[in-house]
């Protein structure tokens, strides 16, 4: 995307619709406008933008509408004009053009005729120099008509359609995971779908059958990843799960056309409510991008791995043979290959379900701290095999780690636990309820009076009386398995993650030195790549410091097998030389992994160090994409974007009450 600028003078609103029926007085806007029939835009001697008759913008909104939401969708409908409609289902019947889909089949196909005219129609896509000047990949200036898009430009396309679709999904996890659609805690897509077709959204909410429905139902977001909520998985039961059900709340985008219209799709959600979303997002980013770059250069965006490994205030011998454990772990995970680690999502993998994931610096660190954040938790019931050989290989004889108490009995059933962890305070907390409430009779079997109790563990496992002993144990153990151990995924300085109770790793974390790392290695060096700045290597099966690569390190950073962890002490002031990556505030221990760390340089095309010529340009597209949507959610950019499109259009209303609200809102762009 540039960095400058569009050129908005061809893609002008010279009108706008009205929300009031009729006329009521001569110094009333009129209600319809006059130019309904007239194009709205006009580029060059085509005219292959998106709804460019006013009529449809006009008919689109003008029923049951307030001022606010019209201002929503003709900034929609703007940014479609820009960026493209996203797919056939979007557009207005009567719009034959080519849509971003389509651009982005053809640009990753042999064939990228259809993807350069619509790149040609779309300047959000052209590259451009500092000077704002339209480039091609050679970095000499576009002065005629007669061009080709460039590799860069193509590439724009394939970027922005996938960061799409990557939103979707983050606005559909984000609709499940804070449990409005739960029951005791379960997620039931059934309920989504019943909730949606009730407030009168296209979905398809027939369409599961009740074994689908109780197959169906899981936690959380302690089950899926947001990436994955469309993506089968296999839970800990090893039984196969999809969160969401995609084609329920959108039609196939290659559902057949009735002489071009679309209107016969079903199920258009995702199409009615999220793409919206995502576009009016994108003129924020773009405002960002064009006015105040600096802001997103400048941000000291990082994206992490934290795991937090919580002590118990009387034993915390779990805690420190855990990290301790981990920590070797990191050490151990030796790539196949000397570089396979080293660059950001590095390979493609088939996962058990054949869907192609990716597996590099991300996910590699992301799976050892998920392993460990689950044994941390002690729920024998939800290890896996790897899981328990981790815990057997610190549970020795030597030690006083992870002892097992088998089958704990109680009423309600027996359970086993790892001593001094989450869940077997849990059951020792159940086991102490029916101790307390033991009545022995003269004969006969056990009775329970639990009158006698004065715990208060009773009625919070109860809800003070309203549900049962085992509801409300089984309720406190899905609150455990709840509970996020992992903080990932992309932070800016000014909204830092809540992590340890000091401030300590944000500190660090933040600091310019660690954005000057390069957080990467050229995989095409191979092994003596990794030599260069890698702390370590194994000597006849002993790891070694290797001592040059140490001195050079970072203060912050270091290298582990190709995946960078922050550092909180030098190596040579502590006894073991691994402890360095691991901090602890008192209360529970952190492990950082720092995945990427940008910075002004990394995120100029011009700049030798940028993520476009070091690592590529689909990963410096989704960096500027991300980082922007971050910034853009901060301060006032929301308000100030829509005031600068506002601006760039050049509306002229027909409509009073859309006029009121307008000037009342953006004051600015009225003269008195």
């Amino acid at each position: 995307m540039s960095n400058k600028p569009i050129k908005l003078a061809v893609l002008s609103l010279v009108g706008l619709m009205s929300l009031v029926a009729c006329k009521k007085s001569d110094d009333e806007v009129y209600s319809k406008p006059s130019n309904y029939d007239n194009a709205i835009v006009t580029l060059d001697d085509s005219n292959d933008i998106y709804h460019d008759v006013l009529s449809v913008i006009y008919d689109s909104v003008h029923s049951g509408t307030t001022a606010s939401k019209t201002l929503d969708t003709v900034m929609y409908m703007y940014a479609e004009s820009i960026y493209g409609s996203y797919n056939k289902i979007t557009r207005s019947a009567s719009d034959t053009s080519t849509t971003l889909k389509d651009a982005y089949i053809s640009a990753k196909s042999a064939d990228k005729s259809v993807a350069n005219a619509f790149v040609k129609a779309h300047k959000a896509y052209w590259n451009y120099n500092e000077d704002g000047e339209h480039i091609n990949d050679a970095g000499q200036v576009i002065t005629d008509d007669n061009w080709t898009p460039s590799a860069t430009e193509l590439g724009h396309v394939i970027s922005r359609f996938n960061t799409i679709e990557d939103r979707i999904a983050q606005a559909m996890y984000s609709k499940i995971s804070g449990g409005t659609y739960t029951v005791k805690s379960f997620f039931s897509e059934y309920a989504l779908l019943k909730a949606l077709h009730e407030d009168s959204k296209k979905v398809n909410y027939t369409a599961l059958s009740f074994d689908q429905i109780q197959a169906g139902k899981m936690i959380i977001p302690y089950t899926v990843e947001e990436e994955d909520i469309f993506l089968p998985f296999r839970d800990f039961n090893n039984v196969t799960k999809t969160a969401l059900h995609r084609e329920l709340y959108q039609d196939s985008i290659n559902v057949t056309a009735i002489d071009g219209d679309y209107s016969n799709c079903k199920y258009t959600y995702i199409e009615d409510e999220i793409i919206p979303n995502i576009y009016n997002d994108f003129l924020v980013e773009q405002y960002l991008l064009d006015q105040d770059i600096a802001a997103v250069r400048n941000s000291r965006a990082r994206k992490i791995n934290v795991i937090k490994i919580e002590k118990y205030t009387n034993f915390s011998n779990n805690a420190d043979a855990l990290v301790k454990k981990l920590v070797e772990a990191i050490y151990a995970n030796l790539p196949a290959a000397a570089d396979a680690h080293v660059n950001y999502n590095t390979y493609d993998v088939q996962n058990e379900q054949g869907n192609v994931v990716k597996k590099g610096t991300e996910t590699i660190g992301r799976e050892i701290f998920e392993r460990y954040a689950r044994i941390a938790k002690g729920l024998k019931d939800e290890l896996t095999q790897e899981d328990l050989d981790v815990v057997s290989q610190m549970n020795t004889a030597a030690s006083d780690v992870y002892n097992l108490v088998p089958a704990a009995k109680t009423p309600i059933g027996d359970y086993d636990y790892y001593d001094h962890t989450a869940y077997g305070d849990l059951v020792k907390d159940l086991v102490k309820i029916y101790d307390d409430a033991v009545v022995k009779p003269v004969s006969g079997p056990i009775q329970y009076d639990y009158d006698l109790l004065s715990d208060t563990k009773y009625n919070t496992y109860t809800s003070n009386g309203a549900r049962s002993l085992l509801e409300g144990f089984e309720q406190e153990k899905i609150s455990i398995m709840q509970k996020q151990s992992i903080t990932k995924g992309w932070y800016i300085q000014s909204q830092a993650p809540t992590l340890d109770s000091n401030g300590t790793i944000n500190d660090r974390l933040f600091k310019l030195s660690v954005a000057n790392a390069r957080l990467e290695i050229n995989s095409d060096a191979g092994a003596s790549a990794l030599d260069a700045v890698d702390r370590i290597y194994k000597d006849n099966g002993t790891w070694k410091v290797r001592s040059a690569a140490v001195a050079n390190e970072d203060k912050f950073l270091c290298s582990i097998n190709g995946l960078y962890f922050l550092k909180f002490e030098d190596q040579s002031s502590s006894a073991d030389w691994k402890n360095d990556i691991v901090y602890d505030d008192g209360s529970a221990y952190y492990i950082v992994q720092v995945i990427e760390a940008a910075k002004d340089s990394k995120l100029r095309n011009t700049s030798a160090t940028s993520y476009a010529k070091t690592r590529g340009l689909d990963l410096m597209d989704e960096v500027i994409n991300t980082v922007a949507k971050i910034v853009g959610g901060t301060g006032s950019y929301s308000s100030l974007s829509k005031s600068h499109w506002i601006e760039k259009m050049g509306i002229l209303f027909h409509d009073q009450v859309v006029y009121d609200y307008f000037k009342s809102n953006y004051p600015d762009l009225f003269e008195d």
